[in-house]
Formats: structure tokens, sequence, C-alpha cells
């Protein structure tokens, strides 16, 4: 059966799935901290109560301070029923709720932050290229940490059932809004496996959550742009070359700029035309949780029964979009291969954004939010060389704990093909300087000048 849509007709450009940037984006569209709860509700498969939810008061704004004052409460009783010297409360409250001190309590403090969102809430689109690449991820049972007891006690209040309740959510759940098979497999695996370790440290995964997710944000953008054009194979990682912060680019270390994110940038007008044709191709059923495929698995999956289809779609989306072109179809209409007309309709598709048309602002709008809330934490302008990638000592530190992940060490060689696993790559001369960095903080195990004998441990 084709996965193409019965009838094909040129519409308004939709893009739903598999990147959260839009032609129109509002300010606190990209959400981090709604980011990270939703992942934490995926990954632990809780839920603020119902009950508890549909008694919070205030507007729709307020709702996250006044889930945190509702809880307040609770664990105000709670405490009462143990201490014999209530005023201590005041104490407690200033230690567990006064500058947001709640969120560092325990991973699913977070879902708070998820009480003002309603279900077509934009804030979504970003969570959801998360619980994309999360594949349905979870994890059975928290990892309970050592604190003291007054910490437990603020924990055990919060996962009661009170406030609580779970995530009932099989595949088909956790998949709405995000109805569609991994664009990318090899990240998609290394994001699971990297998620599931900082699980494994509570304290980790609250501090270096959001860490986390902006550099998957970008390795994704970045990835998706480099791969995207390639439709005869799976996607794989490619090259994008990192410097650290405290490092000077230079016109020399040319794989900064060849294999770095001044390519990804040019790439990046093809995100939204070639993402939003293929949607519009594919008929994809939510109900029976049909999910929708990647542009390279939807080629691959044409036959020859396809191509008239195409090229009638191809011919009327010329129309569409440009009325001499109907006049003068710059392409072969006896031509009865599918991939020659998906090739024509994504040709289309890109120029319709040409500088000049009345479409091209949108794409600018879609670019410019994409660079801004996805790429700027890593992009740096470095003088005549122009932007390149620049990696501070935060970032070093979980990349390497990621990436050495359950094992006690690893030799550094080895430590640098996890990091291009993940499409992360740095030249010889920061090499060097990881390194230093490296002994500087004490968890690097040199036993000869050769890299063949460096070992590095976690840094936690």
């Amino acid at each position: 059966m084709s996965i193409l849509k019965v009838t094909l007709k040129p519409g308004n450009n939709v893009l739903t799935s598999y990147f959260p940037a839009r032609t129109g984006n509002n300010e606190g569209d990209f959400d981090w901290g709604v980011a990270k709860a939703v992942v934490v509700r995926n990954l632990y498969r809780k839920q603020l109560n119902a009950k508890f939810s549909k008694n919070l008061s205030g507007e729709p704004g307020n709702k996250e301070s006044s889930a945190i004052n509702a809880f307040r409460k609770i664990c105000r009783t709670d405490f009462e029923e143990r201490l014999d010297e209530t005023k201590l409360w005041e104490y407690l409250d200033e230690m567990y709720f006064s500058d947001e001190a709640i969120y560092d309590v325990a991973p699913e403090a977070l879902l708070f932050k998820l009480a003002p969102l309603t279900g077509n809430s934009p804030q979504h689109r970003l969570a959801d290229m998360f619980s994309s690449l999360m594949r349905g991820l979870y994890i059975d049972k928290p990892v309970e940490e050592d604190c003291n007891f007054l910490e437990q006690q603020v924990v055990k209040s919060l996962r009661s059932d009170e406030v609580l309740s779970d995530f009932n959510g099989g595949r088909k759940t956790l998949s709405k809004g995000v109805n569609e098979k991994a664009y990318l497999p090899f990240l998609t695996e290394r994001f699971r496996s990297d998620l599931q370790f900082l699980a494994s440290h509570p304290k980790h995964l609250i501090d270096q959550l959001e860490n986390l997710l902006k550099l998957y944000g970008y390795l994704y953008t970045a990835q998706l742009a480099l791969n995207i054009k390639g439709l005869d194979c799976e996607p794989t990682a490619k090259p994008l070359y990192f410097i650290m912060e405290n490092e000077t680019a230079s016109r020399e270390r040319t794989d900064l700029v060849r294999k770095g994110h001044q390519t990804v940038s040019r790439l990046l007008v093809n995100i939204f035309p070639y993402l939003s044709m293929s949607e519009g191709l594919q008929e994809v059923s939510r109900e029976d949780n049909e999910h929708r495929l990647p542009l390279w698995k939807l080629a691959q999956s044409l036959t020859e029964n396809d191509s008239n289809k195409l090229r009638d779609y191809a011919e009327e989306f010329a129309k569409n979009r440009n009325e001499s072109l109907l006049f003068n179809f710059p392409y072969d209409k006896d031509n009865t291969e599918p991939r020659y007309w998906l090739d024509a309709l994504l040709e289309l598709a890109v120029k319709q954004f040409d500088k000049g048309t009345t479409r091209s602002a949108a794409q600018s709008k879609f670019v410019k939010a994409t660079e801004d809330e996805l790429c700027s934490t890593f992009v740096k302008a470095r003088g005549q060389v122009g932007k390149v990638l620049v990696m501070n000592q935060d970032y070093i530190a979980l990349i390497t704990n990621i990436a050495i992940g359950s094992k006690d060490k690893l030799r550094f060689h080895e430590l640098l093909t996890e990091f291009n696993s993940r499409g992360i790559y740095f030249d010889k001369q920061s090499q060097q300087a990881l390194i230093r960095f490296y002994e500087r903080v004490g968890n690097v195990e040199r036993m000869s000048d050769s890299g063949e004998a460096v070992y590095v441990r976690k840094i936690l």
C-alpha cells in the first residue's frame, strides 16, 4: 500500500513533526523548563494528580506557582505530623520553597512546570522533539540517593498519591504530537543511552538535564541539516568540529569552518521545505498509531506506481507557487522514476522560498528562530574566522560523563570515538587542550605521553 495521500493537492506549507521551529514563533515558545518537565514525565511515567491539578487557582500563567504553593501546604501538613516543634516549619519553608529550591529536591518536582499548559500549548513543540528522541524510554523505579531525613520527607510528600499519579502512557499515548518514526536513528540511540545514564544519578540529572537537552537540540538540528538531502540511505553522524572556549580559532584550522556551523547554517534553509513537503505527501493515521516516515525512508518506499501521482502533483504545485512554471515546466514528463519526481517536488519546495518571493520572509523567520533558539548556545563569532562551534567546560564535563557512561574510565582515543558517534569532533589542537583540561580537573591517568596510554575518568 502506498504511503502517499490518496489525493495530493497544493496547500499551505504545514510542519507538525520532526522539528520545533515554525515560520511564525512567539516569545516563550522555546521553554527549556517545559521541555525538561516533559522528559521527566516520560522518564518517570508520572504526572500531577488530576484532583491536585483541578484544585489549582489563579490565571493559567500563575498555575506553576499555584501548584508549588498547593504542594507546600501538603508538605507542611506532613511535616507537622512528624515534628515536635511546629515553628521549625519556618526554617524548612525557607530551605525548600524559596528561590525555586524545590526543583533541586527531586526530578519529579519539574512536573509543576506543566501545570499551566494545555494540550495545544506551543511549548509542547520543543518538548515533542525530545519525546520523539526518547522513543518511549522510561525507568521502572526512581534511583534513591542518600539524603537527610528532611529531604527524604519532602520527596516522600512529592511522590505521594495526593500529588502525583501514574502517567499510563503506552507508546500510543506518549506519541501524541510525536507521531513519527526516528529521523536520525543514530542520534536517537545515543540520546536514550545518555539520558538513561543521567537518570541513574538523579542529582546529576537535575543539574545537567537542561544542558543535555540544549546539546542534543543543537546536534539534532545540525545533523538534520547535514543529512536531510541524503535520501539514498539511513542518516549517519556527520563531523561537527568544536573548540574549547579558551582556544583561539584561526584560518589554519580549516575543519572549524568546513565542518562546523558555517556549513550547517547554509543548509538550514532546506529543513522547512523538505519536512513540510514530506508531511504533505504522507497519509498518516494517528488513530491507528501509524507513524509518519522520515523523508529518507519515504523515498525508499516509493514504487513506479507512485510516479504518475507525483508527476501530476509536481505540475499542480509548480502552477500554484509560480504560474509561469506551468508553461515552462523544467522537468521531463515522460520520466517514470518516482525518485525523479520526488526530487523535483523537493526542488520546487525550496524554490518557493527564494529571495524576492512572497514566502521568503516566512523562511527567514524559520531560520532565525532555529539559529536563535537551538544553535546560539554553541555558535560563537570568532573574528575573521567567523562563526565556529564552541563548548565551555560545563559541556565538556557533560559529554565526558555521558560518553564514559557506566564504565569507570576510557582510553582517550575511545572517548573521542564516543564523541564522534554523536557527531562531536575535535581537531588535534583541541584534543591536546582537552587533555590539559582533564589533567587540571584531576580525572586523567597518563601512562605515557602517547594518547593510547591516557585514560579519562568521569567528572561527577
